[in-house]
């Protein structure tokens, strides 16, 4: 796919073409602005194509500006590369070096490998009013000259890029529309802008123009966004101003200048700038992963991840990210530009980098997109539990055949996976029990041998892992005995109603 660079209103790059007469319809002298290499390669730097091509066009007896001329020319006035290049530097070297017409052009493609490849643009611009009055492009390969057996294949590369540069100018007409220098305006646009740019219904915008003085400052400039004409001030300096409220209607608006000179001579641009209307909020989501955390650094569980999304197609102005604690107090917070992240990474630290105390976070979203609207998504809860699940167990019934026993568990976690066995005394086991549901409150099992309930001593085994990543490991802890008048207090988890 070729490639070709932007100048000024639209200037593609292609190549040239061949026998030309001497007066191209008022055309007597020719820049020649050097071909931008897009290849990336060297090619152009080991023939010289730029060279070349102004040699083929002084055989050709066109009249062109001296290389050295030209590139004091640009040397002056700082500029390095095509991409610089504008209507008034077109009209800038219209003045000073009395040249009629420009060419410029890309290298597209030069490959020299066994079948060589040229592929060049080109353009010629008046520089007068800086139209595209002619333009060409070619593209060939050593093949395509090759016939039977392959005879005639080309295989230079300088041999293949001299018939390329000739084909190039093969069809250039001998003859091009007059144009006259009074039709021209006196003056230059340079640039218009809204500040800002995207704005909602109704609102305000200010509007900025700057002119550059050819030979006279324009007298007045009106902008014209749809139906809304809005008279511009001069500031005293190269630039208008003015303000006006946005269409209601979303949509794109393109501006329009009338911009008066000497003798109210009126002189229309369009298309100088652009205002977007956006009436509708972005739409965001933000998906989570590991909202229970234990950063330890153990490697389990040691932070949350998030991950934002934009699911509009809005220009964002930026964006933050916050954590709060349950009371809504500002833990942790990051903010950004126009691009959301990839990814938030919190390691349960606050703004001061210290970790934040055991207990429920809640974190959210939110974006401001450059019409001005402001959203946030639905608050995440994060729940930061450095603390190991605290288990007891304690004898409950016997009847008959039947032991049970009661399971008291306080963890800010759910728990995630449990193992627990009951021996007696002399190290047998009663019964197994472990799952990965929530550990339940009552275990029963059926002994081989009768138990003697004020007598007989009982022991468990346990290992329980909650979601957080805590680890709890008990190894032979004696069977807490029931006490009637005990009272058990059981801690529960503080729960948050909106978030």
């Amino acid at each position: 796919m070729k490639r070709y660079i932007i100048i000024f209103i639209s200037l593609l790059f292609l190549p040239l073409q061949t026998s030309w007469s001497e007066d191209i319809c008022g055309i007597k002298t020719i820049a020649i602005i050097p071909f931008d290499n897009l290849t990336g390669g060297n090619y152009s730097i080991a023939f010289n194509f730029n060279n070349s091509l102004y040699d083929y066009l002084k055989r050709e007896k066109l009249h062109v500006i001296n290389k050295d001329i030209l590139e004091q020319f640009f040397i002056k006035r700082r500029i390095r590369d095509i991409s610089s290049i504008n209507r008034s530097t077109v009209r800038e070297l219209r003045k000073a070096l009395s040249v009629d017409a420009i060419i410029m052009g890309s290298i597209n493609e030069l490959s020299g490998d066994k079948n060589p490849k040229v592929d060049l643009g080109v353009q010629m611009i008046d520089t007068l009013d800086s139209s595209i009055i002619w333009m060409n492009s070619v593209s060939i390969s050593g093949d395509d000259f090759a016939m039977l057996l392959g005879i005639g294949k080309i295989r230079s590369m300088e041999k293949l890029v001299e018939i390329a540069i000739k084909d190039l100018f093969t069809d250039l007409p001998n003859a091009f529309e007059g144009k006259k220098e009074m039709d021209m305006p006196p003056f230059e646009i340079m640039q218009a802008r809204f500040y800002p740019k995207v704005v909602k219904g109704d609102g305000q915008v200010g509007l900025m123009v700057e002119f550059r003085e050819i030979s006279c400052k324009p007298k007045q400039i009106y902008a014209f966004v749809e139906d809304i004409k809005i008279p511009l001030i001069l500031d005293g300096g190269n630039w208008f101003t003015g303000s006006l409220q946005s269409p209601v209607v979303e949509g794109t608006y393109i501006l329009k200048l009338h911009a008066y000179g000497e003798f109210d001579t009126l002189y229309i641009f369009d298309a100088m700038a652009s205002l977007i209307v956006d009436n509708t909020s972005p739409l965001i989501g933000i998906t989570s992963h590991n909202t229970f955390i234990s950063p330890n650094n153990d490697g389990v569980n040691d932070y949350a991840e998030f991950f934002p999304e934009l699911l509009s197609t809005d220009l964002l102005k930026g964006w933050r990210f916050e954590i709060t604690d349950k009371d809504g107090e500002l833990v942790r917070s990051a903010e950004g530009g126009e691009e959301l992240p990839g990814g938030l990474i919190w390691r349960g630290e606050n703004n001061n980098f210290k970790q934040v105390d055991n207990g429920i976070y809640l974190c959210q979203l939110f974006v401001e997109d450059r019409a001005g609207h402001e959203v946030s998504t639905d608050k995440v809860m994060v729940v930061v539990d450095r603390r190991a699940p605290e288990i007891e167990i304690t004898l409950g019934k016997i009847e008959k055949d039947i032991i049970s026993f009661d399971v008291k568990c306080n963890s800010i976690s759910e728990i995630a996976e449990w193992s627990i066995a009951i021996y007696n005394q002399n190290d047998e086991c009663l019964g197994t029990f472990g799952g990965k549901q929530k550990l339940p409150s009552t275990l029963s099992c059926v002994p081989t041998n009768s138990i003697d309930d004020k007598k007989e001593k009982l022991f468990y085994l346990l290992a329980v892992r909650d979601v957080a990543g805590n680890m709890l490991n008990v190894e032979r802890q004696p069977v807490k005995l029931f006490e009637a008048n005990e009272i058990a207090e059981k801690k529960e988890l503080e729960w948050v109603d909106d978030f």
